[in-house]
């Protein structure tokens, strides 16, 4: 009787096939595992299992089975850059691992000469066997690490922190100068009124000594402040206010200043503009506002445009006497007024008087 074995010459070539695909399967793994320039580490709870050519380079050895025989305690120092102990936060991270399938963090290495080295590593989890019911734990799993040296990186980037403190330093310096050579200016101003004799002069003189201080308090500011590239525009305009009061003494004695900033932070570009304007309305204010027996207030507010935080509005104005009837602001002979509508169109705005007691003008940008 004859038996039909076509089926199972059928597995067995289906068998065969498998295997040698299963073997070019692990070949091609292999040469990659192998090819990689970062070093592949495999270990469990009991030590190292494998690893590539590329540790062994890494950490200064010469054979697998050498690095194989080794403790992981052997491959970093006691305590990580953070002064944190490094056998208790390695254990805390391959605990995240395995909790989270993977965990990637920055840690130093040791090779075997004791030279330490920054590297970037990647430990990802991998179940072996059947642990459906037990804890998420190191037993029956297998860590894969992934360590890419960063040294190279790492000098990159402190190179660039010098740079950039460097430069920082400079930037300093360049406000520091501006603002020393702006306020030497002032002081040339000064000097001269006192030799002038005609009091149109003498105003004229103050004016433009009130510009440059606004200007070199700008300086003073960025010059002072952590942050090289904003100005809190708050603290400015109060310091500027103060200066302004200052100039006018006598006819400031009477006068009440209210200002109400939003918190905020802007740039040179903003902030010279703005307290250019400030400066020129509020004078204003001073010389014509008020006569010499009546109090006043002088308000400076500047906010969020209402829904719109990309618009701010600056509104400067008192309670005094009022703005001439008839007069254009935008065509007038004066130049602050001329100077400050030039500013605002500097800062893409738009300027209106409104109607109040007294003289107000708001400029939204």
């Amino acid at each position: 009787m004859g038996i039909d074995i076509s089926d199972r010459k059928q597995a067995e070539a289906m068998n065969i096939k498998l295997i040698t695909s299963l073997k070019e399967s692990e070949r091609k793994f292999r040469s990659l595992y192998e090819a990689t320039s970062d070093a592949v580490i495999l270990l469990d709870e009991k030590g190292f299992i494998d690893c590539n050519s590329a540790t062994l380079t890494m950490l200064s050895l010469n054979q697998k089975e050498e690095f194989l025989t080794r403790k992981l305690t052997d491959f970093y120092p006691e305590y990580q850059q953070n002064g944190q102990p490094s056998q208790q936060l390695l254990k805390r991270k391959i605990a995240k691992a395995i909790c989270k399938g993977n965990n990637h963090f920055e840690w130093i290495i040791k090779r075997t000469d004791n030279s330490e080295f920054p590297v970037e590593v990647l430990l990802t989890a991998m179940k072996v066997g059947d642990i459906s019911g037990e804890k998420k734990s190191f037993k029956n799993r297998v860590i894969q690490a992934v360590i890419r040296d960063i040294t190279e990186r790492k000098r990159n980037e402190e190179q660039i922190k010098a740079s950039l403190a460097e430069k920082e330093v400079l930037l300093k310096e360049i406000h520091h100068r501006v603002k020393n050579n702006l306020q030497v200016i002032s002081s040339l101003l000064r000097l001269q009124s006192r030799y002038i004799e005609d009091e149109n002069v003498m105003e004229m003189l103050k004016e433009s000594q009130n510009r440059v201080r606004s200007m070199a308090l700008v300086h003073e500011h960025l010059y002072q402040s952590k942050d090289l590239s904003r100005i809190d525009f708050s603290e400015y305009i109060r310091n500027l206010a103060s200066h302004i009061f200052k100039a006018y003494e006598v006819k400031a004695r009477g006068v009440k200043l209210n200002v109400k900033v939003v918190p905020v932070f802007l740039n040179i570009d903003t902030v010279v503009p703005c307290g250019l304007i400030i400066n020129e309305l509020v004078s204003n204010s001073f010389k014509y506002a008020f006569t010499e027996e009546s109090l006043g207030n002088i308000s400076i507010d500047f906010n969020y445009e209402h829904n719109n935080e990309n618009k701010f509005i600056l509104q400067v104005g008192d309670n005094g006497i009022g703005f001439p009837e008839g007069l254009d602001y935008k065509n007038s002979g004066s130049l602050g007024l001329r100077l400050v509508c030039s500013l605002v169109r500097q800062l893409k705005g738009e300027i209106e008087r409104v109607n109040a007691v007294g003289t107000v003008f708001k400029i939204t940008f």
